[in-house]
């Protein structure tokens, strides 16, 4: 079939499809009687659901691109780690999940030395703490004379905070060994509370700093933080290392260097130089570096011959700063059945307590039963032996060294008890001895001497201010000591307690 037959037959098919009958309809609508039902145009059906999906579904758009982007932030923007480096410069860096530096904060001028034109911002951490390190090495912080570093991790997930703290030791304990010398490493991981971060910044350190001497006073209460703040890591290594102190959650690797000290040989080549002692005669030597005073200092201990010795010498000049030399306990034990206790002197040969007992009382001028307080004890004082004998009996308190072997008083000291006089509410005082050799006699009382006082300097009562009166006792003679003021002068008497002499008068 041609292509003009197809389209004559396709208009022909439309055309019976579709007759004109309008007008024939229109003629039976006008004759249709009865109600005519008009015929409304239908709504389009509602799209309500489509927006309501529409809502929803940028919402969660909102909540996924919310959601993101917190985590973009907290990944790339929020502190995960805080890790500080101490020596004796101080520096403090923040990281987050990425371990990508945030900031580098130095926390004293040792710090900022360190850090010097640096920028760390968005490096990774190890990079940092390797060039940190660095620096310190190049500006002689670190070194063979001070070789330790304190690694401070604070993470809160500990997890996170060990493997961390493990992975920067090991790069710095890598880093310092030189050809010149071995480093020690420090660290840690910490939990920051309030206290510790209030010591941190009342002190100017890191947290980190501040977590390590809290354990070493901790494990040392003769130390304090304050005395601990100003020493470096090296020397707080030291000390754990010498006193052997194992602080919980603190590793260390390497030994924390003592070349700027004398050493512990030396030390004790100083303290038996001083003792006159030969190192093949003493026993139980130790030696131990320690913190004293605001100064390093090595405590010696030794026996020898009977005796104990306790000696501080200065770590670094080597001089004697204290030496305390006593009687050996255990050998004051054997004394008792006659052993050799010295090179000279024998237990055997020691008059006992019980007469060194009598020779003070017969001394003091006092009855057995009238004693009280009464205290004995055996030292060694300037290469000889003394009974070192305390009582007090009426209104004196007396004090006596008595040679252990020949009996002799080697010092006395009597003074009159303040509190027993007070007690028994006399100025007047009977029956008390008034030195070593002179007879017993009658105080003359506080009012008549500084009547005798007065009447010296010619000052009237009423022109007298600041007065002051003690009695004590001096050169085996009790008196009374006065001062005070009047006008433009000052005055100063010793009255004899006895007799009313006028011991000495100035002004």
């Amino acid at each position: 079939m041609k292509n003009t037959e197809l389209e004559a037959k396709v208009k022909q098919a439309f055309s019976h499809a579709a007759p004109d009958v309008l007008d024939c309809v229109l003629r039976r609508c006008e004759n249709q009687k009865g109600n005519v039902m008009i015929m409304k145009e239908a709504k389009k059906k509602s799209r309500k659901w489509v927006k309501q999906v529409a809502a929803v579904a940028a919402m969660a758009a909102i909540v996924f691109a919310g959601t993101m982007g917190a985590g973009i932030y907290r990944t790339n923007y929020a502190v995960a780690s805080t890790v500080s480096l101490d020596v004796n410069p101080s520096i403090e860096i923040t990281a987050n999940e990425k371990e990508r530096v945030l900031s580098v904060k130095p926390l004293n001028e040792e710090g900022q030395t360190v850090i010097g034109d640096m920028d760390f911002k968005g490096s990774d951490l190890e990079v940092a703490v390797n060039a940190l390190i660095g620096s310190m090495l190049r500006n002689g912080y670190l070194n063979e004379l001070s070789n330790s570093v304190l690694i401070s991790v604070d993470n809160d997930d500990p997890a996170k905070g060990d493997a961390l703290k493990e992975k920067l030791m090991e790069e710095v304990r890598v880093i310092l060994q030189t050809d010149t010398f071995d480093g020690a490493v420090l660290s840690q991981t910490i939990t920051s509370d309030t206290q510790l971060q209030s010591l941190a910044d009342r002190y100017g350190i890191t947290a980190g700093k501040a977590q390590l001497i809290q354990q070493i006073v901790e494990k040392n209460p003769l130390y304090t933080f304050d005395e601990l703040v100003p020493l470096s890591i090296n020397e707080l290594n030291l000390l754990c290392e010498s006193a052997q102190t194992s602080l919980e959650h603190v590793a260390s690797v390497g030994t924390a260097s003592d070349k700027n000290y004398i050493g512990a040989d030396k030390a004790k080549e100083a303290a038996l130089s001083h003792a006159g002692k030969a190192e093949s005669a003493v026993t139980e030597m130790e030696v131990k570096l320690d913190y004293e005073n605001g100064m390093m200092v090595y405590e010696v201990e030794f026996k020898a011959d009977g005796y104990e010795y306790e000696y501080e010498i200065n770590a670094v000049t080597g001089a004697v700063v204290t030496f305390d030399t006593e009687l050996d306990d255990d050998t004051i034990g054997q004394s008792q059945s006659g052993s050799q206790i010295s090179g000279s002197v024998s237990a055997d040969t020691f008059i006992g307590e019980e007469k060194a007992r009598e020779i003070a009382l017969s001394h003091a001028g006092v009855q057995e039963g009238t004693i009280r307080d009464y205290k004995v004890d055996i030292d060694e004082e300037d290469g000889r032996y003394v009974y070192e004998i305390e009582f007090e009996s009426g209104n004196l308190e007396c004090e006596y060294e008595i040679d252990a072997v020949s009996g002799e008083i080697v010092t006395y000291d009597r003074e009159v008890d303040d509190d027993w006089e007070a007690e028994h509410h006399s100025d007047t005082h009977h029956s008390s001895q008034n030195s070593g050799s002179a007879a017993t006699g009658t105080f003359i009382g506080e009012e008549k001497a500084r009547e005798i006082a007065l009447t010296h300097a010619g000052v009237q009562e009423g022109a007298i201010r600041e007065y002051e009166i003690e009695l004590d006792e001096e050169d085996g003679r009790y008196v009374y000591e006065i001062e005070f003021e009047s006008q433009d002068r000052d005055y100063e008497y010793e009255i004899d307690a006895v007799t009313g002499d006028i011991i000495k008068a100035e002004h």
